[in-house]
């Protein structure tokens, strides 16, 4: 007959497998979660800001200050704040509220900041080749949203924005 300390030492082995191993994988295992199509076109989405500080609100010292196409007798400017809104293919803002969807916008622009002056430059050359009239309207304005989507997708390598929207928009 095995000895009784070897037995013990082979339940005690064989319990915290199954502890560790077994019952995790197996016995509290959750299904795989299932979004519905309501809760994906509700979610937020990840955003970045051009031309403000992360997490912080507008105010009349930010936005970023660019160049419109004028002649240069008469040079004109427009002062604007982007939030760019970016493909959320991870669904991981998904039921995310206030001071989470605000560390999870950080923690996205840092990752996105190798990326950041080519983002930059799209929007720079977009406005350079604005006259004063072509943004003062609200459908030129519309167009111009999607020139920078556009442009700006074209650009990037593993991110895709979604929506462009002014959160100020200020031309002199």
């Amino acid at each position: 007959m095995p000895d009784k300390k070897i037995l013990a030492g082979g339940a005690v082995l064989a319990g915290a497998a199954f502890w560790f191993y077994v019952k995790p994988n197996y016995v509290d295992s959750k299904p795989p979660v299932v979004y519905t199509e309501q809760q994906i076109a509700e979610a937020p989405r990840p955003t970045v800001y051009l031309g403000k500080p992360v997490g912080e609100k507008a105010t009349g010292e930010t936005g970023l200050v660019l160049n419109l196409k004028a002649p240069p007798s008469a040079p004109a400017y427009a002062k604007v704040v982007i939030a760019l809104e970016f493909e959320d293919p991870k669904r991981a803002y998904i039921g995310a509220k206030g001071a989470a969807i605000a560390a999870k916008n950080a923690a996205f622009t840092e990752e996105l900041q190798p990326e950041m002056y080519r983002i930059l430059d799209v929007v720079t050359s977009v406005f350079s080749s604005k006259t004063p009239e072509q943004v003062s309207t609200t459908e030129a304005r519309d167009e111009l949203k999607i020139e920078l989507r556009d442009r700006i997708n074209e650009t990037l390598r593993d991110q895709k924005v979604e929506g462009v929207f002014f959160e100020t928009f200020i031309t002199q």
